[in-house]
């Protein structure tokens, strides 16, 4: 049997840790787990769990760490993931097969530094945001190390073989990491820094803007669409990941702010970059039903319904999957364009059908609720549109309402909401 090292860094991950360790129980020959600092039950837990922890004063460097962690192992091979990425158990167990195998064949063996597999990016909903190809797995060689501060990677002499059945699932882009103060400023600080010294590097733009719009001031969202967008003007191919993450904030950016064109333009775009994420196709059609370009708004939506129906739409599609009810209301905006009555009557039953079908669930409302303000219909146009399921008079259904609005970002409409809801409370 091969001898895995299991290795990872932590600061306060009580939260993480023990999915972090558990996955990993069963295969590893040694957990090793380094501690940066931590303040909370991070330490303890491990070592309940079984681990080797190690304690590594933090010096602003993610790869000094890594290797301090790996110097640390005496397995054939080491996994060193994060403690917010994880194996399935049915994952795990198909890793050491592959592991033994590579191991007894002697050619393969001494050919081969290391081993990707799909990276599959999660939400705080668990929805899956992207899905990369990245290595986790590495022989325990003494070349093999990390090197750059933060999103430090590890440079291969020999090759990399990548298994395309297995999967390590993301956690770390949810908005609760996002948000999380102490990560934020400690990051912010390392990437300005590794900007400076490679102004050049498109994934460091990237990496910059999507941490700098975790500040949430208009001056920071400034910054971070100037960052993306050089990033995507750049020579350099940015990561899959990083581009998808640009257009999810420009795209919307720039309809809110109803920058048309350029917003059709930036969608063309993506749709050249990431054809099959057909969320791209969604929002030109709701631009080009916002300019009265009805037919060429259908051409899309109708690409959009046909990749749901057919099954082919990618996993990431974040818009229409959950909820089909903002396709729904393009067409019948299209329709309605175009004076064709049967399909605006069509699509008009097929919005309150859904409505009904999901009256309490917010992740489908909600983003229908998006999709009106967005494209510009006045508040009391959307509740009149919902209430042909809802009872706005009602305030338990208005609270409904609110929340479904607030969960989808659409805040001046959630406020409104509110207001109403207030009035009629105090009445």
């Amino acid at each position: 049997m091969v001898k895995l090292s299991q290795c990872m860094i932590v600061k306060n991950e009580e939260k993480n840790i023990e999915r972090a360790l558990s996955w990993a129980k069963d295969i590893a020959y040694e957990q090793i787990v380094v501690d940066t600092g931590s303040t909370d039950r991070t330490v303890e837990l491990a070592e309940q769990l079984g681990a080797k922890v190690y304690h590594f004063k933090w010096i602003d460097d993610f790869a000094a760490a890594k290797n301090y962690a790996i110097n640390k192992a005496t397995g054939d091979w080491i996994a060193i993931l994060d403690a917010d990425e994880f194996m399935l158990h049915e994952d795990a167990e198909k890793l050491i097969e592959v592991l033994n195998k590579v191991q007894e064949d002697e050619e393969i063996a001494e050919e081969c530094d290391a081993l990707s597999c799909q990276f599959i990016n999660l939400d705080e909903k668990d929805n899956v945001i992207s899905i990369e190809n990245h290595q986790r797995f590495y022989r325990n060689r003494p070349y093999l190390r990390f090197k750059g501060k933060i999103h430090e990677a590890v440079v291969l002499v020999k090759k990399n073989i990548s298994i395309n059945d297995l999967r390590i699932f993301h956690t770390g882009y949810s908005k609760s990491a996002i948000i999380d103060k102490e990560k934020k400023e400690r990051n912010l600080k390392m990437l300005r820094t590794e900007y400076e010294e490679d102004p050049d590097n498109p994934d460091i733009m990237h990496y910059l803007a999507n941490v700098t719009t975790a500040i949430g001031t208009e001056k920071a969202k400034k910054e971070a669409e100037e960052l993306h967008f050089k990033a995507l003007r750049s020579d350099r191919t940015p990561k899959t990941m990083n581009r998808t993450l640009a257009y999810e904030f420009l795209i919307p950016r720039f309809i809110i702010q109803d920058r048309k064109d350029e917003a059709i333009m930036l969608c063309t775009q993506a749709i050249n970059d990431l054809p099959s994420f057909i969320d791209n196709f969604y929002y030109r059609a709701l631009l080009h039903n916002k300019k009265g370009e009805y037919t060429d708004a259908l051409d899309d939506l109708y690409k959009c319904e046909d990749a749901i129906l057919s099954k082919k739409a990618n996993i990431t599609t974040r818009i229409l999957l959950p909820s089909q009810l903002p396709l729904f209301f393009q067409i019948t905006v299209s329709a309605e364009g175009l004076l064709d009555k049967a399909l605006y009557k069509k699509y008009s039953q097929a919005i309150k059908d859904t409505m009904k079908d999901n009256k309490n669930k917010e992740a489908i409302i909600g983003p229908f609720i998006r999709a009106m303000t967005w494209y510009g219909m006045p508040d009391d146009k959307v509740l009149s549109r919902l209430a042909e399921v809802y009872d706005v008079g009602n305030p338990n259904d208005l609270m409904f309402i609110a929340r479904a609005a607030k969960e989808s970002g659409v805040i001046e409409f959630t406020r409104n909401v509110l207001v109403l809801t207030g009035n009629l409370l105090g009445k």
